[in-house]
């Protein structure tokens, strides 16, 4: 890989302040940490106790970002790689290293809900109000099994809050800044003994740092809530409203003269969006129950010199599961049962005319928990799904499966380790059919078989985990410049390290510091008469780490630091591993002071404190050439909020 000598230095560095953060963490242990998650399994199950690596962004981590960009928080906190390709704040996420189809490698979820779009356009993250937001679960080369495909990569699952019998809490922020920045949220929710309402709004308007760059948002998040004493139903709405100009990007000499210009391919996109879901969930006994009914709509019109084109998508889930309890040697085991059916309808209209399209999926699966032994877990589930997709005039069907072994053993003084083997899936979206023109016959679904080894420790408030993995996948499905369409790759390969620390140095110091070191390589193939073995995937930097720190001064006072470091990557375009640069690595800084006064708070904010030039995504435009989208320069933001509890 290139750069190695460069972030080989930089692994030397963040492997040290692991360490001084390990040793920290260790000598100032505090309350054990009892987090429960529900993304590995679909129900509430102890995260100490699961056979696999769960990352938790919690509520007052939101709170101590100095962004309001939700995949700027995924990136501060996650070990998330984000990057920007259009210009729009809906950046693109990728786990374990996909590049550019990492957001179709990267399941999201909102509350087990797949909000992961069938096309070649980011999840809208941005439309979720971030004080709606309980936590992120964060799974990393999983959810297969339980969530289908598109999670090669990992599984991202926004948990938004739950009311509580006699909580009332409501708040109002304001926040401006930066570019034009202007921000309101504001939100109220109450629940008596059985019934509960919430409702969350949010406003965003910024002209952006770019010139045609204004992007405009509103969101409505509502919720009625009933409870019984063994169970609740409930009915979510979710609204948004997007308009976003891109700015089109720039050429080397362009970013070098003036980075705020516009480029040649400007462009402007909207998007409304409206999701219903009614749900409910309860006890049986021993046994739970949950069952989601989900219809989205969307419609997403764009314009761009000389082309236009108005998609609208309907998406219809029904999503029954249950977690069944049995005894068996003395112990207490569990399985999840449960059955996906979705059906999705596209109708795109634009100027090489109108595409219609359809995909249904029907799918069963089981994931069984057994207890061997006190401290040992095991793991052992299947899924099997039928696929129908059409988009005029092919037609196909697949039959599809994924599996997953996994096994976990708690070790003494709160360590533990793991390891798991699992396959997953991933079918084309109707843009990569249809890119240049539609691909007869079908892509072929992209299948991977993964295997990673983790070691955890866990206990009295400090986490320390460090995880190897490697993923073997066939007919990877990818654009090919050399061939100019997307296609079956021949077999290639993701593998890597990760390591997380987090815990308090002292009482009022809180610290944590992620890393990631990642390689991405064709393993065979040629195209175009290239022959690609060996080379590097573009757009997957060589080390990503992240690192923070919440000094709380006094029960009213907090500053917050937040850093990010990306390594250096390959142009898009530049599978052929031909171009003689690399993208550069670079390195920000985010800074967030916080004072309160009574139920106000104010918060003055720095993002990017030392007004670093860079771009997270390039592409290679010739033999000696790239164009890129510059980010923003150095914005400091103010925001005052007023919490009633």
């Amino acid at each position: 890989m290139s750069g190695v000598g460069e972030d080989a230095r930089k692994v030397v560095m963040f492997q040290a302040v692991a360490g001084v953060l390990a040793a920290f963490f260790l000598s100032h242990a505090l309350a054990q940490d009892d987090a429960v998650v529900v993304t590995a399994t679909r129900f509430p199950d102890a995260k100490r106790d699961l056979p696999v690596g769960v990352t938790l962004i919690t509520a007052d981590d939101i709170q101590k970002s100095a962004s309001s960009n939700l995949p700027e928080i995924l990136a501060q906190f996650g070990l998330v790689n984000i990057r920007d390709s259009t210009g729009s704040p809906n950046s693109q996420v990728d786990l374990r290293g996909f590049g550019i189809t990492g957001d179709q490698n990267t399941l999201i979820l909102v509350d087990g809900i797949r909000v992961s779009d069938n096309e070649l356009s980011s999840a809208q993250l941005n439309a979720i109000p971030l004080e709606s937001i309980e936590r992120i679960e964060i799974v990393r080369g999983g959810g297969a099994v339980l969530y289908g495909g598109g999670a090669t990569g990992g599984t991202i699952n926004i948990i938004t809050r739950r009311m509580k019998p006699g909580e009332t809490r409501g708040y109002g922020v304001a926040r401006a800044g930066g570019y034009g920045t202007r921000e309101l949220r504001a939100g109220y929710r109450s629940m008596e003994d059985r019934i509960g309402v919430a409702l969350d709004v949010s406003n965003e308007n910024t002209e952006g740092y770019r010139h045609n760059n204004e992007f405009r948002q509103t969101n409505v998040a509502g919720l009625l809530e009933a409870r019984g004493e063994q169970a609740r139903a409930y009915l979510r709405v979710a609204l948004g409203w997007q308009d976003a100009h891109l700015p089109g990007a720039l050429t080397e000499a362009q970013i070098a003269a003036d980075p705020r210009q516009r480029g040649a391919n400007i462009g402007a996109i909207g998007r409304d969006d409206s999701t219903f879901t009614l749900g409910g969930d309860g006890k049986s006994g021993r046994h739970d129950w949950a069952a989601d009914l989900s219809y989205r709509r969307k419609d997403a019109p764009a314009q761009f010199p000389g082309f236009s084109v108005d998609t609208q998508v309907n998406q219809l889930s029904l999503l029954p599961r249950g977690k069944l309890r049995f005894d068996a040697g003395g112990r207490e085991h569990e399985v999840t049962v449960g059955a996906d059916i979705e059906q999705l309808d596209l109708n795109s209209r634009s100027n090489f005319g109108l595409r219609t399209g359809e995909q249904t999926n029907q799918a069963v699966y089981a994931l069984a928990n057994f207890w061997p032994a006190d401290r040992t877990r095991l793991v052992l589930g299947a899924r099997l799904q039928h696929t129908d997709m059409s988009l005029t005039p092919d037609s196909a069907s697949h039959n599809l499966s994924a599996y997953e072994l996994a096994l976990r053993q708690r070790l003494a003084g709160g360590w533990s380790a793991w390891g798991k083997l699992a396959t997953s899936f991933r079918l084309a979206t109707f843009d990569e059919i249809c890119f240049a023109a539609c691909a007869s016959p079908m892509l072929e679904p992209q299948t991977a078989r993964s295997g990673e080894l983790g070691v955890e420790y866990e206990a009295r408030g400090t986490r320390l985990r460090a995880v190897a993995y490697e993923i073997q996948l066939k007919n990877e499905i990818y654009f090919s410049p050399l061939v100019f369409d997307n296609i079956n790759l021949s077999p290639t390969r993701r593998r890597g390290l990760e390591f997380e620390a987090a815990g308090r140095a002292t009482s009022a110091l809180e610290l944590r510091a992620a890393f990631a070191l990642q390689e991405a390589t064709f393993r065979s193939g040629t195209y175009g008469g290239v022959d690609v073995a060996g080379n590097d995937v573009p757009l997957v930097p060589e080390m990503i780490a992240t690192a923070g720190a919440s000094w709380t001064f006094d029960a009213n006072r907090r500053f917050n630091l937040n850093t990010r470091y990306v390594g250096a990557q390959r142009y898009d375009n530049d599978q052929a591993n031909t171009f003689a640069r690399t993208m550069p690595a670079y390195a920000l800084v985010d800074v967030k002071l916080e004072q309160k006064a009574g139920r106000l708070s104010f918060a003055l904010e720095v993002r990017n404190l030392f007004d670093k030039n860079y771009y997270s995504y390039g592409i290679q435009t010739s033999a000696t050439s790239f164009s890129a989208y510059p980010q923003a320069e150095r914005a400091a933001y103010l925001s005052v909020a007023y919490r009633l509890d």
